[in-house]
């Protein structure tokens, strides 16, 4: 089943020439709504910021693949495809990551999913780095695990962490346990359909 997309809001192109910015999203393990997230996110700074956007799959999990042929795209190119602001790019390959920064986009969205071995210097470059775990006990382990392999760099305790679809006890409990700013991602059925929600979260925490 094909789904459609529809825009969120009607934007009037602007002549003003916005400060670009980089967003990093990495999982500590599989599952955890790296791409869920991304693409939220793609989709909110595209619709509701009115931002010219671009996601990148810089991993080799191929879920753009099949995200590709789930919509109806206002557009499809070889190796793109693209809702009004929003322009997905599929597998893309480290050498790739700069042809697309030199672009005109306003935002670019990296999802890295979960190998932060081999992507450390591409996210420590985001302007903004998130990093995504889950509630269970086994998660906050895993989420521990990658707070401690990071802590030595400068800046990672401000680092935003997000948990999807946690309790606040459950966020309270995983404060605890690593010591850093944790926070709930809410729930919403399709991440490229952009609701009040979604846009008032991500107005709070970005």
């Amino acid at each position: 089943m094909i789904h459609k997309l529809r825009p969120f809001r009607v934007w009037e192109e602007s002549h003003q020439r916005r400060r670009r910015e980089v967003i990093g999203l990495i999982g500590t393990h599989h599952g955890v709504g790296v791409t869920y997230t991304g693409l939220m996110l793609s989709f909110y700074m595209a619709e509701d910021r009115g931002r010219r956007t671009a996601y990148l799959e810089c991993n080799q999990h191929q879920d753009m693949m099949l995200i590709r042929s789930s919509y109806d795209w206002s557009s499809e190119e070889e190796h793109s495809f693209s809702f009004h602001r929003v322009t997905c790019y599929p597998e893309v390959k480290r050498d790739q990551i700069a042809t697309v920064l030199n672009d005109d986009y306003e935002c670019i969205v990296l999802d890295f999913g979960t190998d932060y071995i081999n992507n450390r210097d591409e996210l420590l470059r985001c302007d903004v780095k998130i990093v995504m775990s889950g509630k269970s006990a086994w998660e906050i382990l895993k989420l521990k695990n990658f707070v401690n392999e990071t802590e030595l760099i400068s800046g990672s305790d401000s680092w935003l962490y997000f948990i999807p679809q946690a309790s606040d006890k459950a966020i309270s409990i995983i404060k605890k346990e690593v010591e850093r700013e944790v926070i709930a991602v809410p729930f919403i059925e399709e991440p490229v359909l952009p609701s009040k929600l979604i846009n008032h979260f991500f107005d709070r925490v970005l």
